[in-house]
């Protein structure tokens, strides 16, 4: 029997025969739809298309990568701040233990050296140690363990070295460092340092820390990387007749920012503004000869110096 008529609600189609069903015209298009994505599936991409992908990947790398290097920098740069605290800390609290004496580079009467390297510290010398980077590193970790006013204040010899630091991955030779160092901080000669060329200007240095006049804003220790190796004496300026120039510059291992700490025990960041401090500091620290540089003679980054170096009689 046939059935006439419109299309009944099982989907035939008006003449068809008995118990004959047509496919669903939906059920038909869905799978040629599917017929047609796996046969695009398998085709992959062509040129065109790999190469906007490409393109498209370079851009977000290009966009993506000084964002993560300056987050790198800034995390680098806090590591270095902490150990700065630990560092100025300990500078504060030896004072506290020692009748008020800041720490002595130097005997004040004969010169004779007790803490040469960076102020605070024996250091190794010059000799066969430095035959390799590891044995230069051991004795480094002895020098700061054995011979270092702060380490029973700072007994973390990693506390010593800025993670920013890379003159760890120089070559030391058995004639001496050649560049290569461990201490990334020195002490700042105005507080306790060498009696050395009348304070190189200074004509005195702070002895007793009740004596700082302002201990929030006056240098105790800045970074410093010498480019002889490791730091050897401390952080100066010369002093002449109504004015200065600097011996030589901060140690810049954060693009343009250098940790400094203070008498009062605080650390803070600075960000260095004049572009011939940044350039001499990142020079000294790949090991460039420092000896003949100036800095500045005015603007923010000098009165930051002036102003923080301040010693008996300071202006």
């Amino acid at each position: 029997m046939q059935i006439h008529g419109a299309e009944n609600v099982a989907g035939e189609t008006p003449g068809t025969a008995t118990g004959t069903v047509a496919l669903p015209k939906r059920r038909k298009r869905h799978r040629d739809r599917t017929v047609a994505v796996s046969r695009r599936t398998g085709e992959g991409f062509n040129l065109i298309e790999l190469l906007a992908v490409i393109a498209i990947i370079s851009i977000m790398a290009a966009l993506l990568l000084p964002a993560l290097s300056k987050a790198k920098e800034q995390v680098t740069a806090a590591a270095c701040l902490q150990n700065h605290k630990q560092l100025a800390n300990a500078f504060h609290m030896y004072a506290q233990d020692n009748s008020d004496a800041i720490v002595q580079m130097a005997d004040y009467r004969t010169g004779a050296d007790i803490y040469p390297a960076g102020g605070f510290w024996g250091g190794p010398k010059p000799g066969p140690i430095w035959s390799n980077a590891a044995a230069a590193m051991t004795a480094t970790e002895a020098g700061l363990q054995n011979s270092n006013a702060f380490y029973f204040y700072c007994n973390n010899t990693g506390v010593y070295h800025c993670p920013g630091d890379m003159r760890v991955q120089r070559t030391p030779t058995t004639n001496g460092p050649n560049g290569w160092g461990y201490d990334s901080y020195s002490r700042s000669q105005n507080l306790g340092g060498e009696p050395y060329d009348n304070y190189w200007g200074a004509g005195a240095t702070y002895t007793k820390m009740s004596a700082v006049r302002q201990p929030g804003t006056t240098f105790a220790l800045i970074e410093d990387a010498d480019w002889r190796g490791y730091n050897v004496g401390t952080w100066v300026v010369v002093w002449e007749p109504n004015d200065f120039h600097w011996k030589k510059p901060p140690s810049v291992w954060h693009v343009n920012v250098s940790s400094v700490g203070f008498a009062d025990g605080h650390a803070e960041l600075h960000k260095w503004l004049d572009r011939g401090i940044v350039a001499a500091g990142q020079g000294a620290a790949r090991g460039e000869p420092e000896s003949n540089w100036v800095g500045p003679g005015d603007g923010a980054d000098y009165f930051f110096v002036f102003n923080g170096y301040q010693f008996p009689g300071h202006p």
